[in-house]
């Protein structure tokens, strides 16, 4: 059955449906429901309507995105918008614990250093500050990124005219997950100079270049990375975020979190030489205040310890 996405009856309800939070989670779910009416048709189903959208109809797609060699996070997040569309037409029937569908609990933490080495960051931005206008930007949104902590899409549509406070605070409001926007207190100095630059960079505006739409610039934003000497597959703009994460972690505990070390054993050592039996204190305030100032929520330990490591293991 061929998928036709401006004629398929289900896509056409998704594309009325509104979705709870900011307008990019209604184009995320938007991908993720494409995705899943897509294999759908591909699996000769013809359903019509979300209400008589089932368990089986998702079970069977979930099976062909596993034998395709989909990963499971991908799976959820496609899962994900499937769930919220059909609750925006009463249909309440999908299994909420997608144990249901065999997807495994995902192993989030895995101690792997993911930040961008210093050595590395100070290289391409060298390259970057000595090109044109458009390098100049992209030097000025990883800077935001590995300064500020913020995510690229904050980075991208980051206008220190407006996001600066008087007194100097940092409010990122545009390109936020979810719509929640926050406001950085504490700005290192070098967390000062890559705002500046970012002003002598884009005036009054943001690091978008005028005339050019979000989409194109991100795509454009990498490619310019990667051209200045970043590694295509692990150094992007969230790997400078990862490097802030650490960094502010040492600034306020004074010891280097768990995965800058090899061992837990080794970690736990250090810890303990900078602060005593106290340094679990220390660990779980820098924690809190990291999860804040990145925009994740209180409850979202996992989240952070993507940065930060797990200290359990």
């Amino acid at each position: 059955m061929r998928f036709k996405p401006a004629k398929d009856p289900l896509m056409r309800a998704a594309t009325r449906t509104r979705y709870p939070g900011s307008s990019k989670t209604r184009v995320a779910h938007l991908r993720e429901v494409s995705q899943f009416v897509r294999e759908l048709r591909n699996q000769g189903f013809g359903v019509k309507k979300w209400g008589n959208v089932t368990s089986k109809h998702v079970g069977i797609v979930v099976k062909s995105w596993h034998d395709r060699g989909l990963a499971t996070k991908t799976i959820k997040e496609y899962l994900s918008g499937v769930r919220a569309t059909a609750e925006a037409y009463d249909n309440n029937s999908i299994h909420k614990d997608n144990s249901a569908f065999n997807l495994e609990n995902i192993q989030y933490v895995q101690n792997i250093d993911r930040s961008m080495p210093d050595e590395r960051y100070n290289s391409i931005m060298e390259k970057l500050k000595a090109g044109d206008n458009n390098e100049n930007r992209v030097a000025a949104q990883l800077g935001l990124c590995r300064h500020l902590g913020l995510r690229h899409e904050e980075a991208r549509k980051f206008s220190p005219s407006r996001d600066v406070l008087p007194d100097g605070r940092v409010h990122a409001s545009a390109g936020t997950k979810g719509g929640k926007e926050r406001v950085l207190s504490e700005v290192s100095p070098e967390g000062r100079k890559a705002i500046e630059y970012a002003r002598s960079v884009a005036g009054t505006g943001s690091m978008i270049p005028p005339g050019m739409r979000d989409r194109q610039w991100e795509k454009k934003g990498y490619k310019i990375l990667e051209k200045a000497g970043a590694d295509r597959k692990n150094e992007k703009f969230h790997s400078a975020r990862h490097a802030y994460a650490q960094s502010r972690y040492e600034q306020l505990t004074g010891f280097k979190c768990r995965v800058k070390y090899e061992s837990k054993e080794a970690f736990e050592r250090a810890a303990i030489e900078a602060r005593g039996e106290d340094w679990k204190d220390y660990d779980k305030s820098a924690r809190g205040i990291i999860k804040v100032e990145m925009g994740h929520g209180l409850g979202r330990d996992s989240t952070v310890a993507q940065y930060l490591g797990s200290n359990s293991k």
